[in-house]
């Protein structure tokens, strides 16, 4: 006797009542009872493209990812759904044994099959679901999902590499296309931090619906039912602080306020951008220059304590028109501003030939050609040059200092990473390859206010306080020109 759940009216039934219901389906046909905040992430998943959960332990965010995959599959004619995690064990282990349980207590949970990597609606592989493990080197399982509606969840997706969310957008052109990533936030950086906490996040309603942007929810551990009521005191008691990244991670729901690797910390970086400090005659105007390897290249302006609100950056030049552009500049300060820039340029590949062009326009006299690659002057604490003036950098950020609010040099400050030292405590850092490699583009705007620390210009009124009237008394007006 056919069951009665496989007759047509209940099959239709289940499509045209939930198909725009996922809190229902999960209380009607799923026998669970949703917590406030998955109620709320269902109406997300039913209304926009892309829906992305930085969430505490403990909340509740697996099983909501296994109820979504079920109601997908229950509710739409055809479909392809792609299940990842971080790891081969969150997927099959946590997420694919989540949806076995859930299938098993679900009132049409004779519909499907599941198996070890599929689960499958009524035979039909044009309605079945596929548990994928995340391969860096292999993002093309992610590529050739063409249907009207597909269904993509990342469990985990902090740790999930950026080439793979990149395939995997390509799928995401229909209508009936829906996306969902949930994570504890482990990192700082990546795809997952950025729909959550940065660039791709809708902040307001009206950025719902502009392409690639993602609708982002932060579930505290107090926000969730199912976290014990004494988890978060727990917590704090073992962790002391509610600043401690533990406790933000893990009962926040917040990324850590930097990763251990990296090298300059998003407060530091924060402050400076927020803070405004005086202009002071003394400050000498050092130019750090970068020379693009590819298209891009920087000329950054800083005096003293203050980076200008002046940051140049010059697409596709060639050395002869880049040199000029930095002459142009020169010319500029000296002739409106009475100022003599010292001119810091990585001489390395376009750059030495940026160095020579400008000696021979006569201004040899300012101009410093620079290899980062050469040996510190101190190479018991730092690996080359290039470390040292990083380092430098990061001292002087931990002064008072202003700098402007510029996204590209935010974003560099904070890609770049330590090294292990390997127990000798000399400062490596990240090269650029090691960077092409996380997917992350050259620092260039960080590399040229680096590159202004390479000579000691303008060492600080506390390493020169013989100087320190010179430095008490502000230029006249407290304009970053005046001088």
């Amino acid at each position: 006797m056919s069951s009665p759940t496989h007759s047509p009216e209940f099959i239709r039934h289940i499509a045209e009542t939930y198909f725009d219901d996922l809190p229902g389906y999960m209380v009607d046909i799923l026998g669970m009872k949703p917590a406030d905040w998955q109620a709320r992430v269902g109406e997300s998943i039913m209304r926009n493209k892309r829906t992305a959960i930085s969430a505490a332990h403990g909340v509740g965010k697996t099983g909501l990812a296994a109820a979504a995959i079920h109601w997908f599959a229950a509710t739409r004619p055809t479909f392809a759904i792609r299940a990842t995690a971080n790891t081969d064990t969150q997927l099959q282990k946590i997420l694919w044994r989540e949806l076995a349980k859930v299938n098993g207590r679900a009132v049409n949970g004779d519909w499907f099959k599941w198996e070890g990597s599929t689960f499958t609606r009524f035979g039909d592989v044009r309605a079945q679901a596929t548990a994928v493990p995340n391969n860096e080197n292999n993002p093309g399982a992610f590529a050739g999902v063409h249907e009207e509606h597909v269904l993509f969840v990342f469990d985990e997706a902090a740790e999930i590499p950026n080439n793979i969310w990149e395939v995997s957008n390509g799928a995401m052109t229909t209508d009936g296309a829906r996306w969902l990533a949930i994570s504890n936030p482990r990192r700082s950086e990546g795809f997952f931090y950025h729909a959550v906490f940065g660039d791709y996040a809708a902040r307001r309603p009206e950025d719902v619906n502009k392409p690639g942007k993602w609708t982002p929810f932060i579930i505290k551990a107090t926000d969730s039912p199912f976290v014990g009521a004494t988890y978060a005191d727990d917590m704090l008691a073992a962790y002391k602080s509610v600043d401690d990244d533990r406790y933000r991670v893990q009962v926040l729901g917040l990324p850590p306020r930097s990763d251990p690797s990296q090298f300059i910390s998003r407060e530091l970086v924060d402050a400076a951008m927020t803070r405004r400090v005086e202009m002071f005659p003394r400050w000498r105007l050092i130019l750090g220059v970068d020379v693009g390897r590819g298209d891009r290249s920087v000329i950054l302006p800083r005096r003293g304590r203050k980076v200008l609100d002046a940051i140049r950056i010059i697409q596709g030049s060639r050395t002869t028109d880049f040199a000029r552009r930095i002459a142009d500049e020169i010319r500029f300060y000296r002739d409106e501003h009475g100022l003599e820039p010292e001119v810091i340029i990585e001489e390395l590949g376009m750059g030495v030939g940026v160095v020579e062009t400008l000696e021979d326009m006569g201004f040899g006299e300012h101009v410093w050609g620079i290899n980062t690659g050469n040996p510190s002057t101190e190479p018991d604490l730092h690996r080359n040059l290039r470390a040292q003036m990083w380092d430098e950098g990061r001292q002087w950020l931990e002064g008072d200092v202003e700098m402007p609010n510029e996204p590209q040099f935010r974003a560099d400050l904070l890609s770049i990473r330590q090294k292990p030292s390997g127990g000798n405590g000399v400062l490596t850092l990240e090269s650029k390859d090691d960077m092409r490699r996380r997917r992350l583009p050259s620092p260039d705007v960080g590399d040229a206010w680096a590159l202004t620390f390479a000579v000691p210009f303008d060492l600080l009124p506390e390493k020169r306080d013989r100087y320190h009237d010179l430095y008490g008394e502000p230029s006249p007006g407290g304009s970053w020109m005046s001088n």
